[in-house]
């Protein structure tokens, strides 16, 4: 008995291996970097406008998070893209390694880009390594089930979709979109694994894609809902509750256009047509700041900063030079040929501009990282 728990131990520790094997070589492999811009030094807040929100909490954030948080979005949009290719497309086919890779370029082009610019925060790349560890394990692993036994499943139901299927793309659908607006520890992955055993029927056609989905599937969000209850009190133990609001100072603009605006509150009146609101944080602050802009409002700040980064989506034929916004780099979008999504760095006194500018290019503007 001893003999057959070494032997399974060992096997275990050789399979653990192999696996942070893989993941290092694709980690490695996307620290070849594509092309970055360097970026000019930061500008500190006037002592004027700083003595003007010095009463109001928790007003100002550090400039460095609005590149730091690009890794961390773009598991975002790998997920988006994931549940996009499934809606027509089963999951064999979609490329988990190449995105896997995309992080660790991303991860690499911010280290380059901010570094010498800001001060060091290695607890924030330390949080940006452990995700992107596990987001590498997540696709890498489901990347080589999906390309093996997942192929053969695909074969054996002439490559149609059953209701696992279709379930599985609401699901990672529904995922996609609430990552936008919420922290992916709090989706509700162990209702998903109810729902997929009363949701579906258990017989039907294509009998064997049927069962490995829901066998897969099972396992799949079982895991992941553990993992989201350990990181959840991780997260919260480490950083506690992060405010889901920012502020920004407008100018050129009324109150009454402000409040026209979903989800932006004027806060204090700073002086003639100038003002401090109240604004949402992560995607809902793209959509408030293409409205602001819209309504011809300018913005001084944006919690405190002179800087920050967005991303648009467009065609390889978008040159996203002599803009407004400066461009950082661009890597192309792997589900969607001959489109890219590119980074871009803006003075926030223009941001404005650069919003109205690739609007009309006809480019989609993806997310404004707000710190």
């Amino acid at each position: 008995m001893k003999r057959w728990v070494r032997r399974l131990t060992r096997g275990f520790l050789i399979g653990l291996g192999l696996l942070l094997l893989l993941i290092a070589v694709e980690a490695v492999a996307g620290w070849r970097c594509p092309p970055q811009s360097e970026i000019p030094a930061p500008v500190p807040q006037p002592e004027a406008r700083r003595a003007e929100t010095a009463g109001i909490k928790d007003y100002a954030r550090r400039e460095l998070a609005t590149y730091q948080s690009l890794p961390e979005w773009y598991i975002v949009w790998a997920y988006q893209e994931k549940a996009d290719f499934q809606k027509d497309n089963l999951p064999g086919e979609f490329p988990f390694f190449a995105s896997v890779r995309q992080y660790w370029n991303i991860f690499c082009c911010v280290s380059r880009v901010a570094k010498g610019k800001y001060p060091s925060n290695n607890s924030e790349q330390f949080a940006q390594v452990v995700i992107g560890t596990s987001f590498s394990a997540e696709y890498v692993l489901k990347g080589l089930y999906e390309e093996t036994i997942g192929r053969l499943s695909e074969w054996t139901s002439g490559h149609q979709f059953t209701e696992e299927d279709q379930y599985a793309a609401k699901v990672a659908q529904d995922y996609a979109q609430f990552v936008h607006v919420r922290p992916f520890y709090e989706f509700q992955f162990a209702r998903r694994v109810k729902g997929l055993w009363t949701e579906n029927h258990l017989w039907g056609s294509h009998l064997l894609r049927k069962w490995e989905r829901r066998a897969f599937l099972t396992l799949d969000y079982t895991i992941e809902a553990f993992y989201c209850w350990i990181m959840e009190k991780a997260t919260h133990v480490s950083y506690g509750y992060e405010p889901d609001r920012t502020y920004v100072w407008l100018e050129g603009v009324d109150e009454s256009v402000v409040r026209d605006v979903a989800g932006v509150k004027v806060l204090k009146v700073a002086g003639a047509h100038e003002l401090i609101a109240d604004a949402p944080r992560y995607q809902a602050f793209t959509d408030a700041a293409i409205g602001l802009s819209a309504h011809g409002a300018r913005f001084v700040e944006i919690a405190g900063n002179a800087s920050i980064t967005l991303s648009v989506l467009a065609p390889q034929s978008w040159p996203g030079e002599d803009r407004v916004a400066q461009r950082l780099f661009a890597l192309p979008i792997l589900t969607r040929p001959g489109w890219q999504r590119v980074f871009l760095r803006c003075d926030v006194p223009l941001l404005d501009q650069a919003l109205n500018q690739v609007r009309a290019d006809g480019v989609t503007v993806e997310h404004i990282y707000d710190y």
